[in-house]
């Protein structure tokens, strides 16, 4: 199709799924897939990716879904803000500096919530920032703000499309 890829985890299944579809598999040292996994690891091994030609960066985090099954809500929140502070902040800052038009979507495989500690079938909140559109009136990125924008994807592959700006 046209796009050189790669997916940086600390999941084995996700890696092999990787490999399945022809992607590049950066080696993390101290990627765990908990919350002390390294999320300025596994960021540089994403912008050293994009740096060797890659399109698409598939960078996984499995603290939250971790700290979901275990009940741990207080490192489950912890997870998130590490996310946002350790590894979006250091990956706005490299593709800011590129000078190129991008987009990054955030958003969970699925749910793992707190009070089941396992996994759920219900709909994800997505968010997918284009570096080229203004800010629409979203103030922060929650459950009930995505469920409110009326934004709904009903096949889950149909995700890619609006990443790639094909819907």
């Amino acid at each position: 199709n046209g796009v050189k890829g790669s997916v940086v985890s600390a999941v084995d299944l996700l890696k092999g799924i990787g490999i399945c579809a022809g992607m590049e598999i950066p080696d993390v040292a101290g990627a765990t897939g908990y919350i002390d996994t390294d999320f300025e690891g596994k960021t540089n091994a994403a912008i050293e990716s994009f740096k060797n030609g890659a399109d698409l960066v598939y960078l996984h985090f499995e603290a939250p879904d971790e700290c979901g099954h275990r009940g741990e809500s207080e490192n489950k929140a912890k997870a998130i803000e590490m996310i946002d502070s350790r590894s979006l902040k250091l990956l706005l800052e490299y593709l800011d500096g590129c000078g190129d038009d991008y987009r990054i979507l955030i958003m969970p495989d699925h749910p793992t919530p707190l009070e089941t500690k396992t996994h759920s079938s219900e709909p994800v909140p997505y968010i997918i920032y284009d570096s080229k559109v203004a800010q629409n009136g979203v103030e922060s990125f929650t459950e009930a703000n995505a469920t409110a924008t009326g934004n709904f994807v009903s096949k889950g592959p149909e995700i890619m499309d609006k990443l790639l700006g094909k819907m």
